[in-house]
Parts: structure tokens; sequence; C-alpha cells
């Protein structure tokens, strides 16, 4: 994702990495938000709480102001209430159609952002409870300690499915459903090497977040970025990020802490000392296992015998999506995973055969009928987008009838029943060529 790529108008970035995989930008989320087109696959938020009232709390063994700074002081209900209904729209316009986001907050925001995501149309999903594991002692013993915080998990559409890695999930809890209470730490000193953001977040609570909701390679937005620990955290977990904020202090410390990470021996110190994890290694050892998951993914999809010629004048390639009781599923299962689509027709035996007409895939997104040309009045109400990065190109050693047994070995895979029905499905590059009948 160059510069240039992402604005509408020319915005330089504050910073961006060799591999231009963490992006930081300098200036108002306002602003910048109106004046780039890119769409993220999960944002997560960490808006100011409102909370700086003048108190005393404890850090560190002393008595200090719980004041962050002017942008966090509040100036009464109906303020904080429009600042989050503005910043969450401009956000909403930014995240792909099965995007979420992750919000933080405490008593002082957090009824405010949820009452306004319901407003804009977002499904809350979870209200997780973060609860600390070495909060501040309570400074005034007139209440019970505050020792929690809370993340707002929310998809953009009531009716677009979204992604969430449940399997990850029940293995990092002993293999037992992960509840919506997490108990892991505040900020570590080792994180602190470039300096600390006075509401910095710790990254074994955005590395649960990202692995939970997202992909490898995915795109990640933090619109109030501070240090950037979501761009750490997305990095070291294989992510992709950009980041917002004002203040040059934290947008310098957030590049220092993208350089430090750069050097190999110091990612994987960091990746091992994350909490959250059953054991040391657990979170390298799932992201070597994650990339070789996502390599060499393909996506058959189905076209006509008739307009099969007409494929090669092709860039954009559309897969019809499954709707129930006006919701549209996560179909088909993992598509976002896919690198390449190859193209199969079925006679009127019903064998399936590959054409040999493959393309890579550039981007996948969701389109309602009426926004795409020639299918206005298609009883179907949403497709997938296929976009292609070359028309389609034929292979003649790809063009051969599949044995669907030899496909999907595993008669549960849903990808066959998928295929059955002359639907897309998803397999692997290697699986295809072996499939031949």
């Amino acid at each position: 994702m160059r510069a240039k790529q992402i604005s509408k108008i020319m915005i330089e970035p504050f910073y961006k990495s060799e591999h231009k995989n963490f992006y930081l930008l300098k200036g108002d989320t306002f602003d910048l938000l109106e004046n780039f087109e890119h769409k993220f696959d999960m944002v997560f938020a960490d808006p100011p709480y409102f909370l700086s009232n003048g108190g005393l709390t404890i850090q560190n063994g002393e008595v200090v102001s719980v004041n962050k700074g002017d942008w966090d002081k509040s100036e009464g209900f109906e303020y904080v209430n429009e600042f989050n209904r503005k910043w969450l729209y401009l956000v909403r316009e930014k995240m792909k159609e099965n995007a979420t986001i992750w919000i933080s907050g405490t008593m002082h925001n957090i009824f405010s952002v949820g009452q306004i995501l319901t407003e804009l149309g977002f499904k809350i999903l979870n209200i997780i409870t973060w609860e600390k594991t070495n909060p501040p002692p309570n400074f005034s013993c007139k209440s019970f300690t505050h020792s929690t915080e809370h993340i707002i998990w929310a998809r953009k559409s009531e009716k677009v499915s979204h992604y969430f890695n449940y399997e990850l999930m029940k293995q990092l809890n002993d293999d037992k459903q992960m509840k919506d209470v997490w108990q892991l730490p505040a900020i570590s000193s080792w994180e602190k090497s470039c300096g600390k953001h006075p509401t910095q977040k710790p990254l074994s609570l955005l590395t649960r977040i990202i692995l939970a909701s997202t992909k490898p390679n995915a795109w990640i937005l933090d619109p109030f970025a501070g240090s950037s620990t979501t761009g750490i955290a997305a990095n070291l977990a294989n992510r992709r990020f950009l980041g917002i904020d004002k203040e040059e202090e934290f947008l310098k410390m957030s590049k220092n802490r993208k350089i430090e990470i750069q050097n190999i021996e110091t990612a994987t110190f960091y990746q091992n000392k994350i909490a959250g994890f059953i054991h040391k290694k657990q979170f390298t050892d799932y992201l070597k296992t994650e990339n070789t998951q996502q390599e060499n993914k393909v996506v058959l999809g189905f076209c006509r015998k008739k307009d099969v010629d007409n494929l090669k004048n092709l860039n954009t390639f559309y897969f019809h999506a499954i709707e129930n009781q006006n919701v549209v599923k996560d179909f088909p299962i993992g598509l976002a995973d896919a690198k390449t689509v190859f193209i199969y027709t079925v006679d009127k035996g019903k064998a399936i055969s590959l054409t040999g007409y493959s393309a890579s895939i550039k981007d996948i997104s969701l389109k309602h009928k009426s926004t795409i040309k020639g299918k206005e009045n298609s009883t179907t109400e949403f497709y997938y987008e296929i976009i292609l990065n070359e028309n389609f190109v034929k292979n003649n050693d790809l063009e051969f009838k599949i044995d669907s047994k030899k496909l999907f070995p595993n008669k549960e895979d849903k990808n066959k029943k998928l295929l059955a029905q002359f639907l897309p499905a998803l397999t692997t590059l290697d699986n295809l060529i072996n499939s031949k009948n």
C-alpha cells in the first residue's frame, strides 16, 4: 500500500516501514479519515476515556494525577456522545463489509460507545472484560479497586458475517471455549523500552484481539494510535498496520518501537514474552503453522460452458453469496485465504472439469446487486466480487476432470458439499493437481 494509492489527496506519511507494513499518519483522525480510500479488515480504537478530572491514583508506588491531557477532559455528556458518533461514523466508512472493530473503555465512555455503535448499524458481538492481574491499588479506599477495562467487539453489519479464530482461542484456554473475561497483565516494563504513553495498552491484549479476528496480512487501523501497540502487535503477528495520531512525541515513539522489532532477535524475544499463551513459544509456533496453512490456497469458481471463452477478457469475477434469513453467510469457507481462482464447468452428467483458466486474486469484497452492472435484477441480493491482478489465462495442463474424492478426502469437508452444488469451494493447489480423474 503506497501513500498515493490510499489517498484521495496526497497524504505524506509521518513514517512508513521498509516493507510497507507499518504506516503512521500525523494529524487529526477526523480530517485524515476522510482523505484516503483504503478499506481495513479490523480496527482497534482506544479513544479518550474522558476521565481526566483532577483525581489521583498510584503508579509504581507513587501518588500521581489521573490527568492525561486536555484531549482526555470531558465537556459533558452530549460532547462525549457527539465525539464518539463522529469518529465511529468515519471509521465505519473505512471498514470492509466483513470487518470488525474493537473499542476499549471504562465506565466514563463505554456506554456512550455502545449506544452509538447500535445507532450506526454495527452489530455488537461481545463486551470483553479485561481483568488486570496487576492493577494499581485503590488510593481513596472508599470503593472497590478498579481492576478492569471493557472492550466492545462489533462487526460492521448485522447482515454480513465476520471472521473469528474460534479454534485458536479454544487452544489458548486449555481446549475449552474462551469466555469474555480475560485475565491478562497490564503493561510490563519491557514494553516501555522506547518510552511510555499514558494510556499504553499491553501487547498481550492486542495480540489476542488481532489473532482472534484477523488472518495473516490483514490491514489493521488504529485511529488513536498513541505509541502504536496495535501496530507492534500486528507486525509481530504478520499483519499490516496504519495508525493515526496528532502528537509528534508519540509518533516518534511508535516509529522507534517499529524500528526496534525490525531486528529479528528482538522481535522473537518480544513474541516469546507476550502473556496469554500456554507456553513460551506457542505464539511463534502458531505463526509458522498459520503461514503454512495460508500457502497455496485456491478457490474454485463455476462458469457455464458457453461463457468459458469469455474468461480471457475478464479481470473481475463474481460468486453468489449464500443468504439465509437475509443474512450473508461466511461463504465460501475461508474465501479470503485464497490466492488464486480456478474456473470449472459441469457437464450434463454432473462431471466437474477444470477449464484451465485461472488468475491471481488482488482483492475480494462483498457487493450488493444494485452496484454491479448487469446484475441489478438478479434474484441473488449479494455477490462476492473477485478483483484479479490480471485477466484470466489458460494452462492446458490444468484442463481435466476432477475426482472430488481425491480433492476432498475428508467426507465432512464443507467445501466438498459446496462443489457438489456447483458453488465455489476452497482447496489447495497441491490437492487440485492431485485430483485429476
